[in-house]
């Protein structure tokens, strides 16, 4: 096989790749605009998910006083299904943010973005290809100090199957 032959490598791993670099590269701009209006924040959450109990991380910043950006990975949790089946997904994106304040500590907040999502799955059929998927959340967030929020979170990533109802910390920075 001659090193350079790219033609062996699979559709799902140039997939997580090309994920991988566009939310890199959108972590990136997003931070360094995120220096000039405000601060950035990150933290992780736990939720209800259609597989069972998920986590998700995320980090974020503004880009205005209203929009920004956040990356996450999420994690969706595991289902037994059948005699011995075992069903699970994890997903990793960033998406677009707007934050709608109601009160200096109380905000709704809303999220939209892409994610690339992978399914995993013992039993019949195998794996389900993993694909880029659209993921879209809304939210409330109540700041309970400066640095210290709690988030609800409703978020679909990809359709059926990719829904989460999450409660979670957000700390500033």
């Amino acid at each position: 096989m001659n090193p350079i032959d790219t033609s062996h490598r699979s559709p799902a791993l140039a997939t997580l790749r090309g994920a991988l670099v566009a939310t890199a590269a959108m972590l990136a701009i997003g931070s360094a605009c995120a220096q000039n209006y405000g601060p950035s924040y990150a933290g992780g959450a736990i939720g209800s998910t259609d597989y069972g109990t998920g986590l998700k991380v995320f980090l974020g910043g503004k880009v205005t006083p209203i929009f920004g950006w956040e990356g996450q990975i999420v994690n969706f949790g595991s289902e037994n299904y059948g005699a011995g089946y075992k069903r699970s997904a994890w997903a990793l994106g960033g998406s677009a943010t707007a934050r709608f304040p109601f009160s200096p500590s109380l905000a709704a907040f809303g999220k939209g973005g892409l994610h690339y999502v992978r399914p995993h799955r013992t039993g019949p059929g195998g794996d389900p290809d993993s694909s880029i998927e659209l993921g879209l959340g809304l939210g409330l967030m109540f700041n309970f100090s400066p640095t210290a929020a709690m988030r609800l979170e409703y978020e679909n990533i990809g359709g059926s199957d990719g829904s989460m109802a999450s409660f979670g910390l957000q700390f500033s920075f």
